[in-house]
């Protein structure tokens, strides 16, 4: 009877971690689940067939001396593979000494000489095949395909995982679909993983089920937009109008018009009446991107609006009482442009009620490639192409790169991508990122230096223990500025406090 050494059974331990680490993307979990046979199992070549309803489907990805390759490759139909997907795993060595399977196996590789094939499966479905290849003087053996076997047991529940969370997030976006439609809302698309998005998010829905005045801030293309999207989506508004306006795309003669409306025969152009934003918004909600875009001399009517909830048309004296919940965003720093005459005190206050921070693209690197992988689909859809996925090389790009244009830098890159590249897979160089714009200058003082030679002098020289060294050293210099104020400090860094708390816990951070 076939037993799992100590050392394989620690192996497919942490494989069965590493397979279930992500479900974004099928390809991806075929990679891990490929590379993980070849750790196991000595071979020159493995590949991954999908089978669906007991029928073979295609050879969809395929790792050959360490080169991976996803492909979308027919198979020739054979009775070898009745065996397998009865759920039977079959090997074959001097494999090109017979003419059957030399000629089966010539649609793999030239030269193969022996073969394993084990079924992925789960109860009586088999989800796909693993296939492992030799070419010279490396025999199967059935301690391999008991430990192959072993890591298709975890791979079948790693799919059937997979398939459920994607029949889960396809039924909630068909919800999302028709809640959005029934209002004519256009909700774009909202990715969350890093701890410090979930933590803002924990912020955001307890905003957004008060009808208090919300201040986005943030750096140009953080998404301040879809942020106000999630407060509208969770507030008891979520029925009635969305309005965007975008105040910096509004020229001064015309924003008062379109914010308040006007009687006809106000002005020259003027030949009817029409609803401003806000008298569209009523009982709804009104997002006022780049609102430090609007003139002193509007501001009154904005602060009214806010204390009164009333206003008057341009050309009329009659007020109009509306009721719509504010939610503001810039990218400028009002405080700023207050102590400099260019934006009104009190109305700053009435704003900035209830104050959201969003922090840089470069802030929240666990968000780059959910994010990156959520405007593939988009794209790919929109330009009728059949990309699956990133390379590995074109994934460490997207992590390795600092976009100081945000989120809207990280989408057109990837629509660039998605037009220049060739399917399936995106390559690095589809994105032509500019290297100089990605990297920051090197300070070469005294406290860097010192900093780099405690981190190189680090027994634990993983990527980890450096990036928790230096997120502390930096974690405290703010904190002691800041006189160990986590409100402040949280201002500085740009994220919320209960995160800063978070982090002085993970990194046992003591106030002095």
């Amino acid at each position: 009877m076939n037993q799992l050494s100590l050392e394989t059974l620690k192996a497919l331990i942490e494989i069965n971690g590493d397979i279930n680490s992500d479900y974004q993307h099928k390809d991806a979990l075929f990679f891990r689940i490929l590379k993980a046979a070849m750790r196991l199992v000595c071979c020159e070549m493995v590949c991954y067939i999908t089978v669906e309803n007991g029928v073979i489907l295609k050879l969809v990805s395929k790792i050959k001396k360490d080169k991976e390759t996803v492909a979308n490759i027919d198979i020739v139909k054979s009775g070898i593979f009745d065996i397998v997907l009865r759920g039977e795993s079959l090997y074959a060595n001097d494999a090109n000494e017979d003419l059957y399977y030399s000629q089966f196996l010539t649609q793999f590789d030239d030269d193969i000489d022996s073969f394993l094939f084990v079924p992925v499966k789960k109860s009586d479905s088999v989800y796909g095949i693993i296939c492992l290849f030799n070419k010279v003087n490396s025999d199967f053996n059935e301690n391999d395909k008991f430990v192959i076997e072993s890591l298709a047991s975890l791979a079948a529940g790693s799919l059937e995982n997979f398939n459920k969370i994607q029949s889960q997030l396809n039924q909630i976006s068909m919800v999302a679909g028709k809640l959005n439609s029934s209002n004519n809302v256009k909700i774009h698309d909202f990715v969350v993983k890093s701890p410090v998005i979930q933590d803002l998010m924990v912020y955001v829905k307890k905003a957004a089920v008060t009808n208090s005045s919300v201040l986005i801030t943030g750096e140009s293309g953080v998404g301040k937009e879809l942020f106000a999207e999630q407060i509208y989506l969770n507030s008891n508004r979520v029925n009635k109008p969305f309005v965007r306006v975008n105040c910096a795309a509004l020229s001064e003669t015309l924003m008062e018009s379109e914010l308040f409306g006007h009687e006809k025969g106000a002005y020259t152009s003027a030949e009817s009446s029409k609803k401003g934003r806000f008298e569209i918004a009523d009982g709804g909600t009104i997002f006022l991107d780049e609102v430090g875009e609007i003139p002193l001399h509007l501001q009154p009517k904005l602060l009214r609006i806010i204390q009164d909830k009333q206003f008057e048309r341009v050309g009329s004296a009659e007020s109009i009482s509306v009721d719509v919940r504010i939610i503001a965003a810039t990218n400028r720093n009002l405080e700023e442009m207050v102590q400099n005459g260019l934006f009104r005190e009190d109305l700053f206050f009435r704003l900035n009620v209830l104050p959201i921070r969003i922090p840089p693209l470069r802030a929240r690197p666990d968000d780059i490639i959910p994010i990156a992988e959520s405007f593939l689909k988009k794209y790919s859809n929109e330009y009728g192409k059949r990309f699956t996925g990133f390379s590995e090389s074109a994934a460490e790009a997207l992590q390795g790169y600092l976009w100081p244009g945000n989120v809207r830098e990280l989408d057109n890159a990837v629509a660039r991508a998605c037009i220049l590249g060739t399917e399936p897979i995106i390559m690095k160089d589809d994105f032509r990122l500019s290297i100089t714009d990605s990297c920051v200058k090197q300070e070469n003082d005294e406290g860097n230096t010192e900093l780099a030679s405690v981190i190189f002098n680090s027994e634990d020289k993983t990527l980890k223990n450096a990036l928790n060294i230096f997120k502390r050293t930096y974690l405290l210099k703010i904190l002691e500025e800041c006189k160990w104020n986590q409100t402040k400090a949280g201002k500085v860094l740009g994220i919320q406090r209960t995160y800063v708390s978070r982090l002085m816990n993970e990194l046992h951070i003591r106030e002095k």
